[in-house]
């Protein structure tokens, strides 16, 4: 009864997947070096270009296309009746170049001349996180097109394959769910992302920027090349599928910079490279927050105490100086081991008292 009364699944399953993605990037965030404190930084720089960008991406090239629309439309609202139905029609790829333009802003915001250095931020560190979890987001919210009974390919003409998900039925016909494999493909390249960017090998900041930019520019090059709705052209190529391959390009260039900079400055490619390994030797590890976590941010696994002069050392698996502390402080999980005080020792009583006291008894 509640399923088939709530009419705006699209909105709710996009905003699911955004709530997801930024938690996710909370707890991911402080284990790379970062605050997690930064998420509060992407609700206000990249969530909201994400948004416009998602929609004004839709409607520019909806217009191309040769259907009018008016500003109350773009705003989600009714142009008759004048009320709110929502944002159907929102582009990833529009939400992702706006989502860019947002680091782009918070990049210059977190690296601004008051803030210490040792609380800035670049934009590879941002778009790093920022795009793991975005995929995670992409996951969920593709079954917003499910809802609004869109995003889907050819007929599906064997009865093996005419069943839900893996194919939707439209105006009574079943065909391919594009959103569906689309969604499931997101779904295995988050987890790669997630082992990239938190796993024990690690890679120079802006590398899982550039594994999703080839992973997700493969994956919707294949799938935009079966869609057959909502199907926009830009000089006799696919819309979609131009800007999957430049997603691809980008995240070559990437890492083929990275590698070709590392080979000029006589330093070793940090890609792919053991945690407990990584040293100033590897090209731009120096200025990761692997290197030099933000404040108040110390790696669990690598917390050691040193004893030096009366004060805790903390130093990570390297032999860098982390944190001090006060002799008062611990960062083990075990309470401290009171001393037990000392009893009393009572004092003896001879042999004549005791005979004393046992007489007195009497």
């Amino acid at each position: 009864m509640f399923l088939s009364a709530f009419d705006n699944w699209y909105g709710l399953l996009i905003a699911s997947g955004i709530l997801l993605g930024i938690t996710g990037a909370y707890f991911a965030a402080r284990h790379r070096g970062v605050e997690g404190d930064i998420v509060i930084d992407f609700i206000i720089f990249c969530l909201p270009l994400a948004i416009i960008g998602a929609r004004v991406y839709h409607v520019v090239f909806d217009v191309m296309a040769g259907n009018e629309w008016t500003f109350a439309e773009f705003c989600g609202f009714d142009s008759d009746s004048g009320n709110f139905k929502g944002l159907a029609g929102l582009a990833i790829y529009g939400g992702l170049i706006g989502a860019i333009g947002g680091a782009v802003i918070l990049h210059f915001w977190k690296n601004r001349k008051s803030l210490p250095e040792n609380k800035r931020v670049s934009f590879w560190q941002i778009v790093d996180v920022g795009f793991t979890f975005i995929m995670l987001g992409q996951v969920v919210a593709r079954w917003g097109n499910f809802t609004n009974g869109e995003a889907y390919g050819d007929i599906v003409t064997s009865s093996a394959f005419q069943w839900s998900p893996i194919s939707m039925k439209v105006d009574g016909v079943w065909r391919q769910s594009i959103w569906f494999y689309e969604s499931l493909w997101n779904f295995f390249g988050f987890f790669i992302l997630l082992f990239l960017y938190l796993g024990r090998y690690k890679s120079f900041d802006g590398f899982v920027f550039a594994a999703y930019g080839i992973y997700y520019g493969i994956g919707r090059t294949w799938i935009e090349a079966i869609r057959v709705d909502d199907v926009l052209y830009l000089g006799g190529m696919r819309i979609s599928v131009f800007v999957s391959v430049m997603f691809i390009i980008m995240g070559v260039v990437i890492i083929a910079v990275h590698i070709i900079l590392a080979k000029k400055a006589g330093k070793k490619v940090f890609i792919f490279v053991e945690r407990k390994k990584l040293n100033d030797d590897y090209y731009g590890y120096e200025k990761t927050k692997l290197a030099h976590p933000m404040p108040d941010i110390v790696f669990f696994k690598d917390r050691h105490k040193v004893k030096q002069k009366g004060s805790n050392i903390i130093v990570d698996e390297s032999g860098l100086a982390i944190k001090v502390e006060d002799d008062s402080e611990t960062l083990t999980d075990e309470p401290k081991k009171q001393d037990k005080p000392q009893e009393k020792e009572k004092p003896k009583v001879s042999v004549a008292e005791e005979e004393y006291e046992d007489k007195w008894d009497d």
